[in-house]
């Protein structure tokens, strides 16, 4: 790709053009107390989905959903190599697993996002997230992209959402999640309540937070995905900020991160102790190299933290694991992959139960990695 077009590329993405890959890797790495498939990381993974041969790209969109016991839905972008690869010009396809993640079927089409592309009214959609409720409904939540100028993903309208009753066979017509332009950064089933994290920031102007409206929001629904209302704004400072991970602690709180790009060993967090109505507990959580779309789960009495080690100087690219006893203090980390080309590192995970009936559990972790440019496949990794 030309240099003037990676340097505008850098510049419309808000982070500077990625260095040489590295030949050697700084930091400890930390003994992480699952077992990693492939082992002995950083390594290539587990190749998803194979987008090299057709010059495509999979960045955002990695939503995963659990709708029986080891019966799986994943999902990512096919995407245009526009921008490098950087491009939210495309749709989502899922493939489906009914043995735990063992093998997967074929590509599927989500037919709503290549339906949208096919209008070419200059939007897109990408799913990040999606849920099970306790009726074994999932709720899908989808990023609808203003792609008209150029091809990356913001600015950002309003998110929908859609349902399905039969396992991802077929989808009601999407619906606003809530009236403000934005983006859901996350989403749990957690006490009977679907609760999502919003950041009401069209990303007009930048992606991260600019302005005092740029708040994070709570939005919960009660019904099954038929109606969200806010419950509540999240006290966060959100200048140079963006991002976000949604998740319950042990002792059943709601603990939510967003990233600081100011400072990208540094995390913003709030804890509720009451479903998200208040936040009173606010703090900074650090990391030792760094974190930039941060995804966070609690697996086998531990928590992980995951995504790209940052976008800006040395060590920045990579893949890259943390573990925590309790949520907050993070270890040294341990990279999945290590970055060879352009931006990746976009990710998502989900704890899989044994199909078996064992109670056995595995967490897969699914990221996007560049092979070219900024041209991204699919890659899997699993905790045990």
């Amino acid at each position: 790709m030309p240099l003037r077009l990676l340097a505008i590329s850098a510049l419309l993405c808000g982070q500077p053009l990625a260095a040489a890959p590295p030949t050697t890797i700084a930091g400890k790495t930390s003994a992480c107390a699952a077992r990693i498939t492939p082992g002995n990381p950083p390594n290539n993974g587990l190749l998803f989905v194979g987008h090299s041969k057709a010059n495509r790209s999979g960045h955002l969109g990695h939503a995963l959903v659990q709708y029986a016991p080891g019966k799986l839905l994943a999902f990512y972008p096919n995407c245009s190599s526009d921008n490098g690869g950087h491009s939210a010009v495309g749709w989502m396809e899922l493939k489906r697993s009914e043995d735990g993640g063992k093998s997967w079927g074929p590509r599927q089409v989500l037919a709503f996002t290549k339906a949208l592309f096919n209008k070419h009214n200059g939007r897109t959609a990408m799913a990040e997230k999606a849920v099970v409720t306790d009726k074994g409904e999932i709720v899908l939540f989808y990023l609808i992209c203003d792609v008209s100028k150029n091809a990356l993903w913001q600015p950002y309208w309003e998110p929908l959402c859609s349902k399905s009753s039969d396992a991802g066979l077929t989808w009601s017509e999407p619906k606003p999640v809530c009236s403000s332009r934005g983006r859901i950064y996350d989403a749990e089933y957690l006490d009977g309540e679907i609760r999502v994290l919003h950041f009401a920031n069209d990303a007009v102007k930048d992606w991260r937070g600019n302005a005092k409206e740029h708040v994070y929001e709570l939005h919960v629904s009660t019904d099954g995905g038929e109606t969200f209302t806010k419950r509540s704004e999240l006290p966060f400072i959100t200048n140079r900020r963006g991002y976000g991970a949604l998740g319950r602690l042990n002792d059943g709180s709601l603990i939510a991160y967003i990233y600081n790009s100011a400072n990208e060993s540094r995390l913003d967090y709030a804890i509720s102790t009451d479903g998200g109505k208040t936040w009173p507990k606010v703090g900074i959580s650090t990391v030792s190299r760094k974190i930039r779309n941060p995804q966070f789960t609690a697996f086998g009495g531990k928590y992980y933290l995951h995504g790209r080690s940052g976008a800006y100087g040395e060590g920045s690219g990579h893949m890259i694991l943390y573990m925590s006893e309790d949520g907050i203090t993070w270890d040294d980390g341990v990279y999945l992959r290590l970055r060879t080309a352009g931006s990746g590192a976009y990710s998502n995970s989900l704890v899989v139960d044994s199909p078996d009936g064992s109670g056995k559990q595995r967490l897969l972790i699914q990221a996007s990695h560049a092979y070219e440019d900024s041209k991204t496949n699919v890659l899997h990794w699993w905790l045990e």
